[in-house]
């Protein structure tokens, strides 16, 4: 009985049951509005839409990187690390095979003085072999997983 507890308890608080292997890698996602003080919690959906760079400097500090792409300018902070590899996944254990390959990065785009943009980066699956059951969905899976989100994403606002 005891056992039978424990399996439960697992499964809920993993949230994923199945028999697969996958990759790992890094997608980036954009918000033309955003709040800065909820961002970096990465609790908010956002509010506000423009800050002056010294508001962001007083909100999150000097950033790891400052640049230029097109017409804007860019700080860059880094945000932990993102990881690449494989992974397995057998019954309710996941079997992590990955590296850090360098940092998450979330950027903030400035024209005139003012943001426009926040791009952030983050990791999921990219591809799985298997059969899986989390998020409320259940199925087989071969081949690239998540197509629906960018791997990159292209600055055409700063264009």
């Amino acid at each position: 009985m005891r056992t039978l507890v424990v399996l439960i308890s697992l499964v809920l608080l993993s949230g994923c049951v199945g028999l697969a292997v996958g990759s790992y890698g890094t997608f980036e996602s954009t918000k033309d509005s955003f709040n800065l003080s909820e961002q970096r919690n990465k609790q908010g959906n956002g509010e506000r839409k423009s800050y002056a760079k010294e508001q962001v400097m007083a909100l999150w500090g000097r950033p790891d990187k400052i640049s230029t792409t097109g017409s804007c300018d860019v700080f860059t902070y880094h945000d932990g690390y993102n990881w690449s590899g494989l992974g397995a996944f057998v019954l309710i254990v996941p079997i992590p095979l990955a590296l850090p390959t360098g940092h998450d990065e979330t950027k903030i785009y400035f024209r005139n003085n003012q943001s426009i943009k926040l791009t952030s980066e983050y990791g999921d699956v990219t591809g799985m072999l298997g059969y899986m059951c989390g998020s409320n969905e259940c199925g087989f899976q071969a081949g690239t997983v998540n197509t629906d989100k960018p791997r990159n994403i292209r600055v055409t606002w700063c264009e």
